[in-house]
């Protein structure tokens, strides 16, 4: 059963949620407060245990049978559609891959994306193990001191993801390669998955991500890069900004499109500001799909000013 959680969400989901997870910090002012319970993806203060490689998709816990009835399965990931700007399932859409954080669920994530106007086709799939009430993509922490096992989650994730979405574009009528964009630890897969498998996406939008250094190309692009722009609090206390900053760096170096977008004073979450960054740019990169176009590295964000004092 195809849901469209265009009728199956309630109206306060079209609102959004401001995913913020630091516990003795508040929103600021100008994120959106969350419909529901937002995930926890805090950093331990000490060094995890390293965590087991990730099970094949086969291999996952099968869903609670509600589960059964609300998630299709393609390639052993589980996931819900979406379809925005009045689209009909049987049209030739631009696909979106919108993946969700540590803790979260598709149908919660889905309210990042419910509203757009443009039409498409929005993929949200459910993280590969589960974690409390909500998935989990990997089981390392963003702040661990393990990189090796965090890169070897992250890889293991991305790896089945760039399967997932390369099954799932071909068997839906598709308008060129899909957009991928996450929040989290979805951000991590976001940059992993147009690093690792730029074949299998047309763009990349992380919000609030990181890629290891483990996981950096040791080349540059071959042929055309895919555009990558990163959105990220610089207060973010669940994944640091400076990591972002020397990934995005060595990416430039090696001739990757990648800008990474900085929002002062935000943690953990995704405003309303970086909201609508995100809306734009992925109208930008659906209209281009749609007009049959690859999609193009988009302008520089304009620099912030000081405000007088």
């Amino acid at each position: 059963m195809r849901s469209t959680l265009r009728r199956a969400l309630p109206l306060p989901f079209a609102l959004f949620l401001a995913l913020s997870c630091g516990p003795s910090a508040g929103p600021p002012a100008e994120a959106i407060t969350p419909t529901t319970p937002p995930p926890t993806e805090i950093a331990p203060a000490a060094p995890e245990a390293p965590a087991t490689a990730n099970a094949p998709a086969a291999e996952h816990e099968a869903p609670a049978a509600a589960e059964q009835d609300t998630y299709e399965v393609i390639a052993g990931v589980r996931y819900i559609e979406l379809l925005t700007g009045d689209a009909a399932a049987t049209d030739e859409l631009p696909m979106v891959i919108a993946i969700h954080g540590l803790g979260d669920r598709p149908e919660n994530f889905a309210g990042l994306l419910q509203g757009l106007a443009q039409p498409a086709r929005v993929i949200l799939p459910a993280g590969l193990k589960p974690s409390d009430d909500g998935f989990s993509w990997f089981d390392v922490r963003a702040r661990s001191r393990d990189v090796d096992a965090l890169a070897k989650g992250i890889g293991d994730a991305s790896d089945t993801l760039a399967a997932f979405i390369d099954t799932v574009s071909a068997e839906r009528p598709t308008l060129g390669k899909p957009i991928v964009t996450g929040f989290s630890q979805g951000g991590m897969l976001s940059f992993a998955i147009a690093a690792g498998h730029p074949e299998s996406v047309s763009a990349a939008f992380p919000v609030s991500g990181w890629l290891p250094p483990p996981l950096w190309p040791e080349a540059g692009p071959k042929g055309a890069p895919t555009p990558v722009v990163a959105l990220h609090g610089d207060a973010d206390n669940a994944v640091l900004i400076e990591p972002t900053r020397l990934a995005v760096a060595r990416l430039q170096e090696l001739g990757y499109s990648v800008e990474l977008r900085e929002y002062p004073e935000v943690r953990h979450q995704i405003t309303a500001e970086m909201r609508g960054v995100l809306w734009s740019l992925l109208r930008g990169a659906t209209e281009e799909l749609a007009a049959g176009k690859a999609v193009s590295t988009p302008a520089p964000a304009p620099k912030r000013t000081a405000m007088p004092g």
